[in-house]
């Protein structure tokens, strides 16, 4: 038989049953092998080796592969050789929002030379997260430095973290201020509110000087999501920046506050018309997205006012106002209670001696602490020009701040300071020249 005999057949039948079931099983097991390789590559990247081993042991069929088998082994020999890294040694840097359109800022707009003083640009933003990357920085977050842990008599305690990299690596946490984008601030060139874009990420929108509309990455939240998309080893375990709010304009552009609610704002003097559920509603769904995307989320008071300054009467008010205003939302987004309370204008409640020291000497420090702590807080930053500066007490942790702003780098430019040297080697260089100099004080 020419096209073949009746006989051979049923062996022809064979082989190609076997062909077209052996071959996409082997294809779909690599497919497999290579989703679970990149998933747990990331993890690895980002210095969270446990994770990446234990995923990559999960499926034992695909143990056996060579490929598995290798990642594994390269996994685990990385992992032998990190070196903790000291929390008092962890820098601290923060920020206030950026201006997309710095030029205006910081020459036409209601308040330039505040914004001058104050604001970072978003070139100088760029600069800095380059400049930290090659000098082997990596974003931790203020839970990774220490971490309440509970007692065999069942107190907590607040004890220091394990922070595990490899050598030569640093450890540092970034967080920026205000986050509310205010109504003062409407047509002076930064962003109008944080949304949710259309890849399902946080972005920005604008309302430009002429009131051009657009989207894009307008602040600190989507530029740094690129670059840890880029460099995915500039972030430890996936951890991001802390976001900070104020109450009284609402959170991320969002008229969140109780003074919108109709009976309130006229006397308040803030904007009428808002459907304040409604933007409780929207704002709930970027914070979501935000803590979900590595985020941390605190408190930087309702009225962003100097705490230490103030009563203890006033601090309670000011804080239950927070409190049912803004910390509602980050716990309906999150599950929990915010911790982080970042002090307005860097003024601590306490001086260098800690909230818990008997001989403190600012007035009501313990009183006011203990009414934070009941809130929920544990971790106090405030503002320090030194390099690190981190006190970890019995129940609460706190760090000094750096302020990477137009004033500082001016200050250092003129005075050579060296305070910026462990960031980057010349301030000229990060120094945006669209700023008007001398850059005044604050």
């Amino acid at each position: 038989n020419k096209g073949g005999s009746a006989e051979s057949t049923p062996a022809e039948t064979v082989s190609t049953e076997e062909t077209t079931t052996e071959e996409p099983t082997t294809e779909a097991a690599a497919a497999k092998a290579e989703a679970l390789l990149q998933a747990a590559g990331l993890l690895a990247a980002q210095y969270d080796y446990d994770g990446a081993l234990e995923l990559a042991k999960s499926d034992t069929e695909l143990m056996e592969r060579e490929d598995v088998k290798s990642f594994i082994a390269s996994t685990e020999e990385t992992k032998s050789t990190l070196v903790r890294f000291d929390p008092h040694d962890v820098t601290h840097i923060f920020f206030h929002i950026l201006p997309v359109d710095a030029e205006y800022a910081f020459t036409k707009s209601s308040n330039p030379g505040g914004y001058n003083s104050l604001m970072t640009s978003i070139p100088e933003f760029k600069a800095i997260l380059a400049s930290m990357y090659e000098r082997g920085y990596v974003l931790i977050s203020l839970h990774d430095m220490g971490h309440m842990e509970k007692q065999d008599d069942g107190t907590e305690k607040m004890v220091e973290g394990d922070i595990m990299l490899p050598p030569g690596k640093k450890a540092f946490v970034m967080s920026e201020d205000d986050v509310c984008y205010y109504e003062y601030m409407k047509g002076d060139g930064f962003a109008d509110k944080m949304i949710i874009g259309e890849d399902g990420r946080p972005t920005l929108h604008y309302t430009d000087k002429e009131g051009n509309e657009s989207t894009g990455d307008y602040d600190l939240v989507p530029i740094l999501d690129k670059f840890i998309d880029e460099h995915p080893d500039f972030s430890y375990h996936g951890h991001k920046a802390c976001l900070v709010f104020t109450g009284y304009n609402g959170v991320l552009g969002y008229r969140t506050d109780e003074t919108y609610l109709p009976e309130n704002y006229k006397e308040h003097k803030v904007e009428g018309g808002h459907d304040v559920e409604a933007e409780r509603k929207e704002a709930v769904k970027v914070l979501r997205a935000l803590y979900e995307d590595g985020y941390d989320l605190g408190s930087h008071s309702w009225g962003h006012r100097d705490m230490g300054a103030m009563s203890v009467g006033a601090l309670k008010e000011d804080s239950d106002k927070w409190d049912r205003n803004v910390n509602i939302l980050i716990k309906e987004a999150t599950g929990k209670d915010a911790d982080i309370l970042i002090y307005p204008k860097g003024a601590d409640i306490g001086d260098w001696r800690g909230y818990e020291a008997d001989n403190q000497a600012k007035a009501g420090c313990r009183e006011k602490f203990n009414y934070l702590y009941d809130l929920g807080f544990r971790y106090f930053c405030n503002v320090d020009s030194a390099k690190t500066w981190v006190q970890v007490g019995s129940h609460s942790l706190r760090t000094g701040r750096r302020a990477l702003d137009g004033y500082n780098f001016w200050y250092e430019m003129t005075e050579n300071k060296g305070r910026f040297t462990d960031l980057w080697d010349d301030t000229s260089k990060i120094f945006d020249p669209v700023r008007p100099t001398p850059v005044p004080s604050y």
